[in-house]
């Protein structure tokens, strides 16, 4: 086992700088499958008494900044609040990128030593899922009625296993376009941004003229590969989720209107192992737009005002139509608790991803509020009124949003396309001749 979780950890290792929606490892090395869960109780059972002993509980987070502080305020609360009240404590603790997390929690889960509730990346959870990791929520949910339709259905899809609901949306998200609206404004552009790819051809070519500048400085991504073909009408898998659409003509025109942007100068396009160049272009205003997740809205917002200019944000342009992948992490629950720990763990869960909560982490962190009923509170009103770059995020969120693939042999087919995103992008390679080459071979990953 330690042979194979060392395999699997070499195998899923993603880069240190990737932001949070990029990061996804997927084990592969199997795990013994759990039991079918018993129906919980009816309702929750209370301490004995004033002096009864807390249920601890161990919360695992990812990423740090605004996310930690966030991750952290939601669990004092949460201890001074509810957790109070039915003798549930939590502690909240940092576990690095998504795929370290992903890592310690298949080693804690041989161990049998999992946390109780961990955030996941939503392509995972398929796989932890039929590994036997997660404690299935469906009876819980159920049993409480939570209302799942409030949720925004762009987020569920990565939430559900063949029926069953193994995970409830937290932090989640959508990548934007955002824009120096200082630089667009000094190339003569309307600040509200581009809506197709052909008007941002057209925003590139300006901007480099009039100021210099690069259009947009971009990085090999998967996240944004996605987005790219949603907008082309087509997608980076079939609907079956066993052949990738690399080699297809929508796929191949994608790759091909970077590359000459790319090639005229208008844009700077880097490797994937390089994506610190995007933040420290737009830092410096050497590009006007590049694509980020929402969640980094409110430190992009700050970067903007430290270094005395602007930004606004817009849609994924679109080809043929405007489509986003949703990204971000839902809250789970481990299998391998007692019966008690599992209730208080779902009474964390359930207050975590309600309606107040939902609200706060939006304003709080830039993530999309992931109930429909957060996104009417006052503190979101407030918060547009003030700030409207967030409402673009919950717009595109609401019109435009699906799911990520949760195939496992996704994880190793994402770093191929990665590849060919470098091959093309950054090294100039023929489109034709690099797509082809790598179909059979990401195939061959998907069918395994």
């Amino acid at each position: 086992m330690a042979l194979m979780l060392g395999l699997t950890f070499a195998a899923c290792s993603a880069p240190a700088a990737a932001p949070a929606e990029a990061q996804q490892s997927i084990p592969n090395a199997p795990v013994p499958a759990a039991p079918a869960p018993a129906a919980p109780a009816a309702e929750a059972e209370a301490p004995a008494s004033a002096d009864a002993k807390p249920i601890q509980l161990t919360y695992w987070y990812s990423w740090t900044d605004k996310i930690q502080e966030n991750n952290e305020n939601l669990t004092q609360m949460f201890n001074e609040t509810v957790g109070k009240e039915n003798g549930i404590q939590v502690t909240a603790e940092y576990q690095g990128s998504y795929d370290e997390l992903h890592q310690k929690l298949q080693a804690a889960y041989v161990a049998g030593e999992t946390p109780a509730v961990t955030v996941m990346e939503i392509a995972s959870i398929r796989t932890f899922a039929e590994n036997g990791v997660l404690e299935p929520l469906s009876p819980y949910i159920a049993r409480d009625g939570v209302p799942m339709d409030d949720f925004f259905a762009g987020l569920l899809g990565n939430c559900d296993v063949d029926g069953t609901w193994y995970g409830l949306p937290y932090l989640r998200s959508t990548p934007i376009l955002y824009m120096n609206t200082t630089l667009l404004e000094k190339a003569g552009l309307d600040p509200k941004g581009p809506d197709t790819w052909e008007e941002f051809a057209e925003y590139c070519r300006a901007i480099k003229d009039k100021t210099g500048a690069y259009g947009l400085t971009q990085y090999s991504y998967i996240w944004m590969l996605e987005a790219m073909l949603l907008s082309n009408g087509t997608s980076s898998l079939t609907a079956d989720e066993l052949k990738c659409n690399i080699n297809t003509p929508e796929a191949k025109e994608v790759l091909s209107f970077f590359k000459n942007l790319t090639e005229q100068g208008l844009i700077r396009s880097v490797a994937g192992v390089d994506s610190s160049r995007v933040k420290a272009d737009a830092m410096n205003q050497e590009c006007a737009m590049w694509f980020s997740s929402t969640a980094d809205l409110t430190a992009n917002l700050a970067v903007a005002e430290e270094n005395g200019f602007e930004i606004s944000t817009c849609y994924i342009p679109a080809f043929v139509k405007h489509g986003v992948p949703t990204g971000g992490c839902n809250l789970i629950m481990s299998s391998k608790l007692s019966d008690a720990e599992k209730e208080a763990a779902w009474q964390f869960i359930k207050w975590m991803t309600d309606t107040e909560q939902a609200a706060y982490a939006h304003a709080f962190t830039g993530y999309v509020p992931s109930r429909m009923s957060a996104a009417k509170t006052e503190t979101i009103a407030a918060l547009y009124e003030k700030t409207p770059q967030f409402k673009v995020a919950l717009d595109q969120l609401n019109q435009y949003s699906t799911g990520r693939p949760m195939n496992p042999g996704y994880a190793e087919a994402s770093k191929e396309l990665v590849g060919v995103m470098d091959a093309v992008w950054v090294n100039g390679a023929d489109v034709e001749a690099t797509a082809s080459a790598i179909e059979a071979k990401l195939n061959n990953l998907l069918a395994q």
